[in-house]
């Protein structure tokens, strides 16, 4: 089995934004949809106003779901590198 390459968030942010799906609506507001990750939409009234909020919004849908203990799933064979460190009153592993 190949393992995924581990990324940081800025590496995994631009992997997103290049699944994106880009319209533009009637009133000239550009919708970005991210497929790679479920219900990540947003929107803008430019297209780079738009692009800066999917960025936005793909770091706020990954760090929601590490907080909430979801997958956050690969892309083009790339996970996100991430870890949790011990809360301040956690002894340290022996």
């Amino acid at each position: 089995m190949v393992q995924a390459v581990r990324v940081n968030l800025s590496q995994y942010v631009d992997l997103a934004l290049s699944h994106v799906r880009i319209s533009e609506d009637a009133d000239g507001a550009w919708i970005l949809e991210v497929p790679v990750l479920p219900g990540c939409v947003t929107w803008g009234n430019t297209r780079a106003e738009a692009v800066q909020m999917a960025r936005d919004a793909i770091e706020a849908w990954v760090l929601t779901s590490i907080r909430f203990g979801d997958e956050v799933p690969s892309i083009d064979g790339c996970s996100l590198q991430y870890g949790t460190t011990p809360e301040r009153n956690d002894p340290p592993d022996a």
